[in-house]
């Protein structure tokens, strides 16, 4: 009998056991989904704490023991997204994991670096002030590699996954490293034969980026910059305009062509000083296999392609036909 009484007494024990860890470990009436911030620093009591304080544990010391007990005090600084009826262990576990926010950023081909900012803080991944003062800090920009005066155009345009208030600097650094892995897949055999540098040919293929509307037609934009290069002629970009008056849709007018910013190429000969956009892998691949043509000219057909010229009367005529409702003889 003494042996039964011990087996039952240790029976109810561990019932009562496992069911004060039910208990403590379950999620707490009424919990609600939340989001937890974890700093730097944080530890697993406060973290008890603060979980407790917000209803998405029951115990703190409970919390707090199992952590000790299972090894798992490591937890990772980050945002947690807390969803309602995970468990005690569940969200010690997200946390032991890692298992922060995240964002998918997709940044297209032609985004300038203001685009790119005001998409970042979008998607909650960093804000747009804190990219645009480190896109132009020369000590930053030299500590990741960037010989520029600004980030623009060195911003790999691709589809990233980066954790949610993410640091600007890793956010950056990540975005100018893809660029390097592509352009380890780039041949760069002629650029000392069309005299380019890295970045001349970024600032060249930015150009081409936002011209070119059909892929088809990037070697022959790249050759009416190179040709109009070659002979010393403005490169009369619209795009470089825009840039210049900081103004990225709508109508370019009179006034903005006269602007005085060295990124108007309407009154300065040459590439502009940084390039304009973040082109992507065709647009650089464009820059350094200008088409074998003497065009010097091209004008929109209003339909995404150009009509390309040699001689500024034959341009001035499909201007004539495609910009101002003329009835020439092109694009027939």
């Amino acid at each position: 009998m003494k042996y039964i009484r011990i087996l039952i007494f240790l029976g109810i024990a561990a019932a009562a056991a496992l069911a004060g860890l039910y208990y403590f470990n379950a999620p707490p009436r009424l919990m609600r989904d939340d989001i937890i911030r974890v700093a730097p620093g944080d530890g697993v009591i406060t973290l008890a704490h603060r979980l407790k304080d917000r209803n998405l544990i029951e115990s703190r010391r409970f919390f707090s023991s199992m952590a000790s007990l299972l090894k798992m005090t490591a937890v990772k600084p980050g945002k947690y997204k807390i969803p309602v009826g995970i468990t005690s262990f569940g969200i010690l576990s997200k946390l032991n994991r890692g298992d922060i926010m995240k964002a998918r950023l997709t940044i297209p081909e032609g985004f300038n670096i203001y685009q790119i900012a005001e998409r970042l803080e979008k998607l909650n991944v960093a804000k747009r002030d804190d990219i645009l003062h480190l896109s132009s800090n020369t000590p930053f920009l030299r500590s990741i590699g960037i010989l520029a005066s600004s980030a623009e155009g060195y911003l790999f345009p691709d589809t990233y996954i980066f954790p949610e208030e993410s640091d600007p600097k890793a956010v950056l650094k990540n975005m100018h490293e893809r660029l390097n892995l592509v352009l380890g897949q780039v041949d760069l055999s002629r650029m000392n034969e069309l005299n380019l540098d890295r970045h001349r040919l970024l600032t060249m293929a930015s150009l081409i980026e936002k011209e070119a509307k059909i892929g088809s037609e990037r070697p022959q934009v790249s050759a009416v910059f190179h040709n109009r290069m070659k002979k010393r002629m403005k490169l009369d970009c619209d795009p470089t305009v825009r840039y210049a008056v900081k103004r990225f849709t709508g109508p370019i007018y009179l006034k903005d062509l006269r602007d005085p910013s060295p990124y108007n190429t309407y009154i300065h000969p040459g590439l502009p000083p940084t390039p304009i956009c973040s082109p992507g892998k065709a647009a650089i691949t464009a820059a350094l296999n200008p088409a074998p043509s003497d065009y010097l000219y091209f004008v929109a057909r209003n339909d995404g392609s150009h009509f390309f010229s040699r001689t500024y009367r034959e341009h001035a005529r499909a201007v004539n036909k495609y910009q101002r409702g003329g009835n020439g003889p092109y694009g027939k």
